[in-house]
């Protein structure tokens, strides 16, 4: 199929996998494709829970967690998200296994 380009909010945090993901099926490494996708899922479903709306502060909010921002600001009507919101969503960013520097590492590691 292939992509002409890509809009993603969650390209701000796993841009690495997100890339990962697409070499992988145009290689038709299927296996890989998974494993990629298996890290995603859990910040997928983080970032696209409802409310929808907030789908944006929590892509921010994972970027302060990960120390690439130091604040998550929005903007009325929209507001900060409450401390528990934010917990979930470090732990979805531990299982997907992200860090300040990203995930390429560990897929790279994985890939071998």
């Amino acid at each position: 199929m292939g992509a002409e380009g890509l809009l993603s909010g969650a390209g701000s945090v796993i841009p690495d996998l997100q890339v990962d993901l697409f070499e992988a099926v145009q290689a038709k490494d299927l296996d890989r494709a998974q494993q990629i996708n298996d890290r995603i899922v859990p910040l997928a479903q983080a970032f696209y829970t409802p409310p929808f709306l907030d789908m944006h502060n929590r892509m921010k909010e994972c970027l302060v967690l990960l120390g690439r921002l130091d604040k998550a600001v929005v903007r009325p009507p929209l507001c900060k998200l409450p401390e528990a919101e934010i917990k979930r969503l470090a732990v979805a960013l531990k299982e997907a296994g992200i860090s300040r520097d990203g995930a390429a590492l560990r897929t790279a590691e994985a890939a071998e």
